[in-house]
This record gives structure tokens, C-alpha cells and sequence, in this order.
């Protein structure tokens, strides 16, 4: 979370009266301060539009999904304990080299009684797509489609 550090004496209309020679309107610290004490002023809930997509071939296929946030389903995947698959590229239009994307597994179509823990990694985020790398963060091998959703901001 970043500061806003407010310069006293930054006022929102930058015209001064000819007559008083003194900045009409109220002050951007007046107004700043007056809508943080206002409850309707901060988000309490963030709504994307969202999409789907499934990859095909293999897990180093890549998808594209031009949406804020979605879900992709892999392949099925037959990772091995402790084992990292290659990476896939997400193309998107959302993205922008300095965004933050985050991602996490929401469905797993395998058994994970069996030991299994699939895991995702976000990686080389750049203007109009990003990487995805799954894993098998168990102790047995992946036998099933990985649901990961994400959201870019």
C-alpha cells in the first residue's frame, strides 16, 4: 500500500481571486479527509469480468483468455512427485509489464488422498501475457485436470 502525502495548502480549484488574492474552494486535504471519513467512499467488493478457457495438447500449450481475472484448465497431468512441469504462456490483454498477477489451484480432477498436491507459480510477467508453471508439491503423481484461477492487477 502506497502513501498519499498531502502538501498543505494544495487547494482543488488553482485560480486566485483577483480582489483577496487567495485560492477559492476547499482544500485537496479537506477533501481527501472528508472522503475517507465518508462509508460509501472505499470498495468493500471488487467485481471483474471473468472468462474460461481449456487448454489443449499438452501442459506446455498455451492459452489465451483476454479478461481481468478467469480460470484454465489443464491437460491431464501425469507430474511426478516433487516435479515441476514446463511453464505455459497466458496471453492476455490485461496484462502490463508492471502488473501483478495472481493465481492459485480452485479444482483438481485427480484423487489427492493418494498424496498428490498440485501447486501453480506465476512467472516472466510481461506486456500481454504471463507464464504459468504447475507441480506436484506431494508425495504421489498427478492423475487428473488442474483448475487454476487468476486475477491480474
Amino acid at each position: 500500500m502506497k502513501d498519499i502525502i498531502l502538501k498543505p495548502g494544495t487547494f482543488l480549484l488553482d485560480k486566485k481571486n483577483s480582489h483577496t488574492k487567495q485560492i477559492p474552494g476547499q482544500s485537496l486535504e479537506d477533501y481527501i479527509v472528508n472522503l475517507l471519513k465518508n462509508n460509501t467512499c472505499c470498495t468493500k467488493a471488487l467485481v471483474l469480468s471473468k472468462g474460461t478457457v481449456t487448454q489443449a495438447t499438452s501442459i506446455t500449450t498455451g492459452v489465451t483468455l483476454n479478461a481481468p481475472a478467469g480460470k484454465i484448465t489443464t491437460v491431464a497431468l501425469t507430474t511426478a512427485a516433487n516435479a515441476v512441469e514446463s511453464a505455459f504462456t497466458v496471453t492476455n490483454s490485461f496484462v502490463k509489464a508492471d502488473s501483478v498477477v495472481v493465481a492459485s489451484i480452485v479444482g483438481y480432477s485427480g484423487a489427492t488422498l493418494t498424496g498428490d498436491l498440485p501447486q501453480v507459480y506465476v512467472n516472466s510477467i510481461a506486456a500481454g501475457s504471463f507464464n504459468l508453471i504447475v507441480g506436484n508439491g506431494g508425495s504421489g503423481t498427478l492423475d487428473g485436470t488442474v483448475t487454476i484461477s487468476f486475477v491480474v492487477l
